[in-house]
């Protein structure tokens, strides 16, 4: 039996404490599987019940299930190895010191900020986000920033000669992810935040995917619990079926892929390590409230999806929760 109790306590606190209006959890450990549903999909502008079967908007978990994948697939095939430059993929990008090693880690110092972005046509923002200065923090410092993705999305339509949710569909599809999509039906999403006075279901709340549409590399994934467990136990090994990619490249998931005195990141994915014998879990958030945690060697994971962006994105609570539940789940987990 699973026993991640106090982990468990954490999400259960934020629902009845109305940090987050429901919460779709799994624990995995080898081959067991436990989940629970609890909490309301919606509180405006009425009450309802959250379903096990529920598809959430991503947000950031797009990174490593969408955008990732395809460059993972291409790397396992022998074309990319990460060193290659993003000014051989989007010239009109002039700084050659950039790799895809760079934007895959978030140490490219590329500047994120950008005037008015929000109010930028889809054409507008790409060639902004194009043109961004790099800055002084260049392979010196690990700054997480959505530009990186998206600049890698690009990569990707550079490539295929598709845009990189074009791509990314496919693969999902082959992977059996069944709901794992980029159009999904608005009644079987979760909602998010009011915006203009529209309760967000089924449109990505990240204002950037919703210009960028099928160009966006960093966001705009819907799925359910059920594609994240299949996806998530193919990274353990327990699935070998459902990725694109060998478990030779999946290994290569969990080394630290940063420069020596940055802090710590993978390809793609945050990185952290167990308390006691200190070896490397992989782990990545999404804006709207989703978690994934993932152990190899242990065979273990957490997966967490809520909406916590509902009705409203102030929910700064939610942050200093989600990092005790982190936390706990490393800690429980070490005792494994």
């Amino acid at each position: 039996m699973i026993d991640y109790s106090k982990t468990q306590h954490l999400i259960e606190a934020m629902v009845s404490e109305r940090i987050v209006p429901g919460a779709n959890y799994a624990f995995l450990n080898g081959r067991q599987v436990f989940t629970s549903t609890l909490g309301f999909s919606a509180i405006y502008p009425k009450l309802e019940q959250l379903s096990p079967f529920a598809i959430y908007d991503l947000a950031s978990l797009t990174k490593v299930l969408a955008t990732e994948n395809v460059l993972l697939h291409l790397y396992d095939q022998g074309k990319l190895n990460f060193s290659e430059k993003l000014a051989d993929f989007v010239p009109d990008f002039t700084d050659r010191r950039i790799t895809l090693q760079h934007l895959l880690t978030h140490t490219s110092g590329i500047r994120g900020w950008i005037p008015n972005r929000d109010q930028l046509s889809h054409d507008d923002l790409l060639k902004a986000i194009v043109n961004l200065p790099v800055t002084d923090e260049f392979n010196r410092k690990m700054r997480y920033a959505d530009t990186n993705f998206i600049l890698l999305g690009l990569v990707i339509k550079a490539i295929y000669h598709q845009p990189v949710q074009t791509v990314s569909q496919h693969l999902l599809q082959e992977m059996g992810l069944k709901h794992a999509t980029f159009s999904p039906n608005p009644s079987e999403c979760i909602p998010t935040a009011l915006v203009d006075g529209k309760v967000l279901k089924g449109i990505p709340h990240d204002p950037k995917a919703r210009q960028l549409g099928p160009d966006c590399g960093s966001a705009g994934l819907f799925a359910d619990m059920e594609d994240l467990i299949s996806f998530s136990q193919g990274i353990l090994g327990q699935n070998l079926e459902v990725l694109p990619y060998s478990q030779q490249t999946v290994k290569q998931l969990f080394f630290d892929r940063t420069p020596s005195g940055v802090k710590p990141r993978a390809w793609g994915w945050d990185l952290r390590f167990d308390p006691a014998d200190y070896h490397p879990v992989i782990l990545h958030t999404g804006f709207t409230g989703t978690l994934i945690i993932l152990d190899r060697q242990k065979q273990s994971g957490l997966i967490l999806l809520t909406n916590r962006v509902h009705p409203t994105g102030h929910n700064t609570i939610f942050l200093a929760m989600r990092k005790r539940i982190i936390d706990t789940f490393l800690a429980e987990n070490s005792k494994k």
